[in-house]
């Protein structure tokens, strides 16, 4: 071997290290000095079908949340426009017979959720005519007599007006004991964990903007925690139910990450609100989507106007 085939050599293996990581300092490609890559595209969630089944009707009214009491029944909140007190009734799982009534000081009711004992309402006052400046918005607490326990404003707002709420959950398992809430706040744009006693946040996630319209939300104790949220999607050229597909989106409860949508087959109920038996998805729909005509076809006895064939149905989601 000449001196030149030597030196050479010697250069090349003296810098092979650096080569094969592809950096001055051994860096791999695309870092930068503390070993971060650029941001990624996000992957897209999977979707997936599911359909709908009725089951029976709520008491006539604008259905906008549902929930469970376990071992009891499913608890339906109504939403007005008016501003009169609006209820809270039980319905028996089976029939729909109402087994107790709740009247709370919420004002139009967009969601809700029975926990530790109590009916939870989330205002949303500016859908109220002629309503006072600031709107009737926060969380009302309510006992089952119908005693208002508290009345507080989501946090991060004013002090009188917090925003509104469009969703409510309770999660009660063996990650929180106690009981927690989980509220979809309007205004933050962010489903937020509250801590009922001390009216502390201790987390929340930003909602997705992968889909159009979200509403109704609840706490699925399965995978380590998730949260389903109501969401759907219009055709801009068919307004209506004709054009929309209802749907949910399922988030990781830790992480906010968006675990997959869900869209309903064709002819399936429209929803507002969504809750869970042991692993069983339920869903309602008042009746009430902004933005629709008025339908005569969807009239029902006793109930206010409908703009949706479901209207006013508490129904069972199959996931297919």
């Amino acid at each position: 071997m000449d001196k030149r085939t030597f030196l050479t050599g010697a250069m090349l293996a003296a810098a092979s290290p650096a080569l094969a990581q592809g950096m001055p300092g051994g860096r791999p490609p695309g870092t930068d000095d503390l070993g971060r890559r650029g941001m990624e595209a996000p992957k897209q969630a999977p979707r997936r079908k599911a359909k709908t089944t009725r089951l029976f009707l709520a008491p006539p009214c604008w259905a906008n949340a549902i929930s469970v009491e376990p071992g009891k029944g499913f608890w339906i909140q109504e939403q007005r426009h008016d501003g009169d007190p609006e209820k809270a009734w039980l319905l028996d799982f089976k029939t729909g017979k109402v087994l107790h009534t709740v009247v709370t000081q919420s004002k139009n009711t967009s969601g809700g959720v029975w926990g530790g004992g109590y009916i939870w309402s989330g205002a949303n006052g500016a859908s109220i005519k002629n309503h006072p400046t600031p709107p009737v918005n926060g969380i009302f607490q309510t006992d089952m007599t119908g005693k208002q326990i508290s009345w507080r404003q989501i946090p991060f707002g004013p002090k009188d007006d917090g925003g509104s709420c469009h969703g409510m959950g309770w999660q009660q398992d063996a990650q929180v004991p106690g009981g927690k809430l989980w509220v979809y706040a309007n205004r933050l744009g962010a489903i937020v964990r509250i801590d009922p006693k001390s009216w502390q946040v201790d987390w929340m996630f930003p909602v997705t903007h992968e889909i159009g319209r979200l509403h109704g939300i609840a706490y699925d104790p399965r995978e380590g925690g998730v949260i389903w949220q109501v969401c759907g999607a219009q055709n801009p050229k068919v307004i209506g139910y004709e054009g929309y597909v209802p749907g949910l989106v399922k988030y990781d409860a830790h992480s906010g990450k968006v675990k997959e949508f869900v869209d309903f087959v064709p002819g399936s109920c429209d929803m507002h609100d969504v809750t869970l038996i042991g692993g069983q998805l339920y869903g309602v729909d008042a009746g009430e989507h902004p933005g629709w005509p008025i339908e005569e076809k969807y009239a029902r006895p006793g109930f206010p106007e409908l703009n949706s064939p479901s209207g006013g149905y508490i129904f069972k989601i199959d996931l297919i």
